[in-house]
């Protein structure tokens, strides 16, 4: 049986925030799964299709930004939401974003699909704050 692992996903715009956000989860947690996504429609159809019949033992954790050019994070939560059931129940969102303004925090925590609002940059003590 495969040891039970510290699952990541990452969906931001900005390649070098990635890098950055994988290096601190490594610091963090030592061997974890980090997958990135700078094109959130990318991410959306890898969820549709990786986790679709495919429940974990522990859920994913996604950290999600807000300001894309393609898709906002908000346009990103809504098609999450019409994905099925088994699949939503998978993930832990937290939005993670550089905004500092108050709507877009207040926004993040009146939404039933996000668990919080962290601002950017990842670092050990938010981690450690989300985990214990």
């Amino acid at each position: 049986m495969a040891k039970s692992s510290k699952r990541f996903l990452i969906v931001d715009d900005d390649p070098q925030n990635n890098a950055l956000n994988k290096i601190v989860l490594r610091k963090s947690f030592g061997e974890v799964e980090v997958k990135d996504f700078v094109v959130p429609e990318e991410a959306l159809e890898y969820l549709e299709t990786e986790f679709i019949n495919k429940p974990l033992e522990e859920k994913v954790t996604l950290f999600l930004d807000i300001n894309m050019p393609t898709l906002t994070g908000w346009e990103f939560l809504d098609k999450f939401n019409s994905l099925s059931e088994p699949v939503k129940k998978q993930f832990n969102i937290y939005m993670l974003s550089s905004s500092v303004d108050p709507a877009d925090i207040q926004r993040a925590n009146l939404n039933p699909l996000v668990i919080d609002f962290i601002e950017k940059p990842l670092n050990k003590a938010i981690l450690t704050k989300i985990f214990g």
